[in-house]
């Protein structure tokens, strides 16, 4: 039987300050909440900066990326902190839509999920962004027999109508509640009909304030796939998506066989995105245990007010027990990290 790769389990994110030049940085569940910037994330950062580490945001936030800089200040951040930039899922599928569905004499219709319009998302501004530089448009379809396509931007709503009207867009009952009837409904007539699936976001579930879980667009994806519908996602765990992020911070991706990409590391919270992606990618990962597996394993989640993911004051967990849970999770889904640390934060 051959030996699990091994993990080195560290108790801050120190140690690693002397290991990489460069660091990918996941955005939710490690920096942020989407609402307030995680507790000691902030700090990190800016120790990272005083360090000249290059550093770089790569997210499965279907946002376009210049939408998501503009966030940061929000977080206490700002974009020349990170040379790399921000890359985003939304972005890459932006690219993919204005190529495949903009170029055309007969503009496309897209069956259209997508968010509530808010502060923090505008629909209507995703869908011009995949139409930007081509030379056609896309159309809202008014119901999955007279879609080209499904546009999966959000889990939030099924929206009828390019402008804002409330009688046209309707809640699908699925980010808070998981509840698949409507999107079964949609879903199993876009069966009947063909119709390809583009997800703009391929997290499952994602961590918000008050410790909420929230139902993201890839379990609606994914239901599609078991279903035996054609979909085409972008974003971690895609190699191409750490490469592209790579290249945007002139990181050379030149390795020997077997071998991880020198000098860069990825971190990220989430198994199956974050460490799945980066190991396929050849970069070194670091697993963040204050994030979306923490109450799996019996921690405490990162918040902003308090440290999570360790074995902090009234844990009932010693160390070798959270040993013993992380070589239970690893195996069970076969996903090694390189690094596993509390948390972003010193």
């Amino acid at each position: 039987m051959s030996t699990p790769p091994a993990f080195t389990l560290h108790a801050s994110f120190s140690p690693l300050l002397s290991l990489y030049d460069a660091f990918l940085l996941d955005q939710f569940g490690v920096i942020h909440n989407g609402s307030e910037a995680l507790h000691g994330a902030v700090d990190c950062i800016e120790e990272l900066v005083k360090r000249k580490k290059k550093l770089a945001i790569l997210s499965n936030t279907s946002s376009p990326s210049h939408v998501a800089l503009k966030r940061l200040p929000k977080f206490g951040l700002h974009s020349d902190m990170f040379a790399g930039g921000l890359v985003s899922s939304g972005d890459e599928c932006a690219k993919f839509v204005r190529k495949e569905y903009c170029n055309s004499e007969k503009p496309k219709k897209a069956l259209w999920l997508t968010w509530k319009e808010s502060e923090k998302q505008n629909p209507g501004e995703y869908l011009a962004h995949c139409e930007s530089g081509a030379d056609g448009t896309i159309e809202v379809a008014e119901s999955v027999e007279d879609a080209d396509f499904i546009l999966l931007h959000g889990s939030e709503v099924w929206r009828r109508c390019r402008e804002t009207a409330p009688n046209r867009i309707m809640d699908l009952g699925f980010l808070y509640n998981e509840d698949f009837a409507l999107v079964d409904q949609l879903l199993d007539k876009s069966l009947e009909r063909g119709l390809p699936l583009v997800c703009a976001n391929p997290d499952l579930v994602v961590g918000l304030p008050g410790g909420v879980v929230g139902n993201m667009p890839g379990k609606i994806a994914s239901r599609y796939e078991e279903k035996g519908g054609a979909v085409r996602q972008f974003g971690k765990p895609h190699p191409q998506h750490f490469l592209a992020c790579l290249e945007s911070m002139k990181h050379s991706v030149d390795r020997d066989d077997g071998e991880s990409i020198p000098g860069v590391a990825h971190v990220g919270d989430s198994l199956e995105h974050d460490v799945t992606g980066a190991n396929a990618a050849g970069v070194d990962s670091v697993f963040v245990l204050g994030g979306i597996h923490a109450r799996e394993l019996g921690l405490v989640p990162t918040v902003a007010e308090r440290d999570g993911g360790d074995l902090g004051e009234g844990s009932s967990l010693s160390e070798a027990d959270l040993r013993a849970r992380l070589d239970s999770l690893f195996a069970e889904r076969g996903i090694w990290p390189t690094h596993v640390v509390p948390r972003l934060s010193l």
